[in-house]
């Protein structure tokens, strides 16, 4: 069975815009065909310690890792958990050109262990790094 076809003669204002409507949506679909073919980097290095220990304050620690290699890279997710390899939990979001980050929990325990994933993002895709872990100090300091 044939199925009709339906033609449309521009001319003038109209053929312009529809030109450039239709080389929009080319420079769009190329774009994302680019950064879907290419290979988004994780961040490498990645590592989590505690800061200098202040007086009855809770446990401060620091996440570093070296940016990915990417440079379609549009942001960087930081996850944090208490189970070894799983159960991760968003903590917070960094900028393009971030290598670090402070957690910003005030409930971090003293003698326990955190373990931390940075996620590069790009639109809709993310490259996890490793696991990084860090154990917090015994006790309270004086």
């Amino acid at each position: 069975m044939r199925r009709p076809v339906l033609v449309a003669l521009l001319t003038g204002a109209a053929l312009a815009t529809a030109a450039v409507a239709l080389g929009d949506i080319t420079t769009n679909v190329s774009a994302a065909q680019t950064l879907a073919t290419a290979t988004l980097a994780p961040p490498t290095s990645t590592a989590a310690a505690q800061v200098s220990c202040k007086n009855n304050k809770p446990p401060q620690i620091n996440i570093t890792w070296t940016p990915s290699a990417s440079s379609f890279t549009t942001g960087y997710t930081i996850y944090r958990s208490t189970t070894d390899g799983s159960g991760y939990t968003q903590i917070g979001t960094a900028g393009s050109s971030a290598a670090s980050f402070a957690d910003p929990s005030t409930s971090l325990a003293y003698a326990a262990t955190y373990y931390y994933v940075v996620d590069a993002a790009a639109q809709s895709w993310s490259a996890r790094s490793d696991q990084a872990q860090v154990t917090t100090l015994g006790s309270k300091c004086t």
